[in-house]
């Protein structure tokens, strides 16, 4: 990774040795001396006392003044980063909210994208979906928030102001949310992405309804096949205070995360044939699974269209993707669930009100956080960490200040 200045020299302390491994490789190939430190905050759970280790989250943007220039880590060309102080502030138009970033979450996508060169619509971008920050600025038509408000947002890919790997970001001011009073500032840099999109798979394309809301979904079974991804865990819970009954497949080292969340039956993957975990599910299901998530691929796609039912309809999201020739019984939608619509369509705005009103009541537990001290230079390292995979569903957060 590049740098148009020389780095400073972090000091760290603490971090998994997995990080430093990776840390060290990069830097042998970027000759430089940075060094990643790493922490891990356990035990966010609900009903826990909202703490939060940043202490600048209280400060007022009064005490800063906007610069006219920000660093920011970009996609300099295809599949190279480099870290530029000089990247161009964002200019923010009436109906929209910059925010001035403290952290940012990490998720596939942010490296499947450099690394198979998509959605970069040119070089230099800016990526990056989801973070949690302080409002620094506010347009001529924004109502109900000010400077040095605490808010999350998400964020869509064709805007090179919402790349979230930069100090300042600029959004549409529907995507901004304030952070509940007992989700911590760090933790609420996960919502953005998996907690929104499990939010809005279930209640707008499976067709959950929202919890409380009445609606009888007694016998009714839900398949997720990746059930320790922050995503699963998002929609396990979910899913389980609607009424319905959650199955997930899960490695036996997160088969009790599951359980605690709210999963009826966890399907332990290792040591079994495909065959016998399908079989499992259809024995413990009788066949009625009506709707279905896979988080895996291609292949557990597959897999999760034999575990449904053959004579109710179907609802199925495959969020990792599914073969273009992969065959589909006809009691069978296949949704493509677009994120981008929660950007693009102001009426979506109702599922993260909803979300939040379930945060604030402490009806969701939030995924344990491995949070990557040193800003924007440990961003590419993190992404390195997740791309290795076996988090045991912990969620990779950078603190940006």
């Amino acid at each position: 990774m590049a740098e148009t200045r020389p780095r400073h020299t972090l000091i760290g302390r603490n971090s998994w040795r997995t990080v430093r491994t990776i840390l060290r490789r990069i830097k042998a190939k970027s000759n430089s001396d940075e060094k990643l430190h790493s922490k891990t905050i356990h035990d966010v759970r609900k009903g826990s006392t909202p703490t939060t280790t940043d202490e600048s989250a209280n400060a007022s943007v009064a005490e800063f003044t906007i610069p006219t220039v920000q660093t920011a880590l970009v996609v300099a060309r295809k599949g190279e980063y480099e870290i530029r102080h000089d990247f161009p502030m964002p200019i923010v138009h009436e109906d929209e909210i910059m925010i001035r970033s403290h952290y940012v979450g990490l998720n596939p996508i942010d490296w499947k994208s450099v690394d198979y060169n998509f959605c970069l619509p040119e070089f230099p971008w800016v990526t990056g979906r989801e973070m949690s920050g302080v409002v620094a600025k506010v347009g001529s038509a924004v109502r109900g928030f000010k400077e040095g408000d605490s808010v999350w947002t998400s964020t869509y890919y064709k805007d090179v102001r919402a790349g979230c790997f930069q100090e300042f970001v600029v959004v549409p001011s529907h995507t901004v949310l304030p952070i509940p009073s007992n989700v911590p500032f760090e933790a609420a840099a996960c919502l953005g992405v998996a907690a929104l999109t499990a939010s809005m798979t279930l209640w707008k394309w499976l067709d959950v309804p929202i919890p409380h809301s009445g609606v009888d979904q007694e016998g009714q079974w839900l398949l997720i096949w990746g059930g320790s991804t922050v995503t699963g865990q998002f929609a396990t819970q979910l899913a389980s205070l609607s009424g319905i009954q959650v199955i997930t497949v899960n490695s036996t080292e997160t088969k009790s995360l599951s359980e605690r969340l709210g999963a009826s039956h966890v399907v332990v993957r290792d040591g079994k044939t495909d065959e016998q975990v399908v079989s499992e599910i259809l024995a413990v299901t009788g066949g009625r699974i009506t709707r279905a998530i896979d988080l895996v691929g291609p292949k557990t796609a597959a897999l999760a269209l034999d575990t449904v039912s053959k004579d109710e309809p179907v609802s199925f999201a495959p969020l990792a993707m599914m073969s273009g020739s992969q065959t589909v019984r006809d009691n069978v939608v296949v949704h493509t669930v677009e994120m981008k619509q929660f950007v693009l369509d102001k009426s979506n705005v109702r599922y993260t009100r909803e979300l939040g009103k379930l945060l604030e009541a402490g009806k969701i537990v939030l995924p344990e956080l491995h949070l990557i001290e040193g800003g924007l230079h440990s961003v590419q390292p993190g992404l390195e960490l997740l791309k290795k995979g076996n988090l045991k569903g912990k969620k990779l957060v950078v603190r940006m200040q």
